[in-house]
């Protein structure tokens, strides 16, 4: 399961790929792919790092960046990441260049440790969207 999950996100493997090196069924390949998925949403909490309220030593001791960043966390930045998308969908996760991708936005602290990240947005979502998204949660 791991195996299949790692070359479908990491290397962009189709299912039908999949089939013929590991001798499984679509309907298997999704089935596993979906198991470890829902595994790392739930540990994802535990392994994702927590904000502390003490600000970064670099802001700190630097009276340049201490003025303007003492209650800055880290940094957001977005990126798009390449999607596998079937059926009426594709033309949603078409980007700007026209490659297929969903949008995805994530915050990281000063130690580059990532302490929030939304996925899962079609590649033709503007940024904005995005971060508004992000800014109307609850949580």
């Amino acid at each position: 399961m791991l195996a299949t999950f790692l070359l479908i996100v990491g290397h962009n493997s189709t299912y039908c790929l999949l089939h013929d090196t590991f001798g499984r069924s679509h309907w298997t390949v999704s089935r596993n792919f979906n198991k470890v998925l829902k595994t790392l949403n739930t540990i994802a909490p535990e392994m994702m790092a927590k904000h502390g309220l003490a600000v970064p030593s670099k802001i700190r001791e630097s009276m340049r960046f201490y003025p303007y960043l003492k209650d800055c966390i880290g940094a957001i930045d977005g990126t798009h990441i390449p999607a596998s998308v079937f059926g009426c969908d594709v033309s949603n996760y078409h980007n700007r260049k026209g490659v297929i991708s969903q949008n995805v936005l994530a915050t990281c602290n000063f130690d580059l440790e990532f302490i929030y990240i939304l996925s899962g947005y079609e590649g033709s979502v503007h940024d904005s969207r995005v971060l508004n998204d992000v800014l109307t949660r609850r949580n």
